[in-house]
């Protein structure tokens, strides 16, 4: 299966070279899926990259992004990653780097990603809701030995939102998302898969009154999760920060991760808006 990673779609550019280990070595695959892609000029499938690192597609996720990041790789028309023309990762110091392709969400958002996994230690992620009603993932962090939401795309279709507390963040502060949204195409992922309208609208009343949403295993079993809104200068919630983790840690630290995700939120909030 192709996991469509979309490119961020607001911010500036980032000009660095790829992210590196504080000892200057760069993440492990990240010179494997460089190759790759400069073998692939017409580009090449999440999938397929993953396949070559002998990972998952959700595995080789942060190489990719790391690379869309800092300016090395772009996305296709149809939906894969190849090189960027022009100068690239090893080039002089200032070189110009071209700006059409590849935008980057404001440094604060991403600043935010890291604190909260700094925090919890969990697997961290930043969403926004994308023009066509899918919900992007455009940054996550974590690492190995972590337990990641089982086969969760990096663009989340539309039908799988009523299970997700990041779409239940993004529906309630949007009201307008909700009307788009299709209950008959509402999958029972777990035995606690909200799928009535009414109790999913009741559900969006919560997240409105408390600031946060949870996913209580209702889109894998064993996996909860904690999303809060991070709303743009304009007050419009155009983000959602979460952590993924396993159920028993939910339910043994939810005070305590509900804090630290409201918490990033409303810093980054605070510091978008200067």
């Amino acid at each position: 299966m192709t996991i469509d990673v979309p490119l961020p779609r607001s911010g500036d550019v980032r000009r660095s070279a790829p992210r590196t280990s504080p000892s200057g070595v760069v993440a492990p695959g990240t010179l494997r899926v460089l190759r790759m892609l400069a073998a692939h000029p017409e580009g090449v499938d999440l999938a397929a990259l993953g396949g070559h690192l002998g990972r998952t597609s959700t595995g080789v996720l942060p190489v990719v992004q790391g690379l869309l990041r800092a300016g090395h790789a772009e996305r296709t028309a149809a939906g894969g990653y190849r090189l960027r023309p022009g100068p690239r990762w090893g080039a002089p110091s200032g070189s110009p780097t071209p700006t059409s392709l590849a935008r980057e969400l404001p440094a604060v958002l991403s600043e935010a990603v890291g604190e909260l996994y700094r925090r919890t230690r969990a697997w961290t992620y930043l969403v926004e809701w994308a023009d066509d009603d899918h919900l992007d993932v455009v940054d996550i962090r974590g690492h190995q030995g972590l337990g990641l939401i089982p086969e969760l795309p990096a663009r989340i279709p539309p039908s799988m939102a009523h299970a997700l507390a990041v779409s239940k963040v993004l529906v309630a502060f949007a009201p307008g998302r909700r009307a788009r949204l299709d209950p008959h195409r509402w999958t029972p992922y777990t035995p606690w898969t909200i799928t009535s309208p009414t109790a999913y609208d009741a559900e969006l009343a919560r997240v409105r009154r408390d600031g946060y949403a949870l996913d209580r295993e209702e889109y894998a079993t064993g996996f909860g999760c904690v999303c809060a809104p991070i709303a743009d200068p304009g007050g419009r919630v155009s983000a959602a920060i979460a952590v993924s983790v396993p159920a028993p840690r939910l339910r043994a630290e939810h005070d305590r991760l509900v804090a630290d995700v409201t918490d990033v939120a409303r810093t980054a909030h605070r510091r978008w808006y200067r």
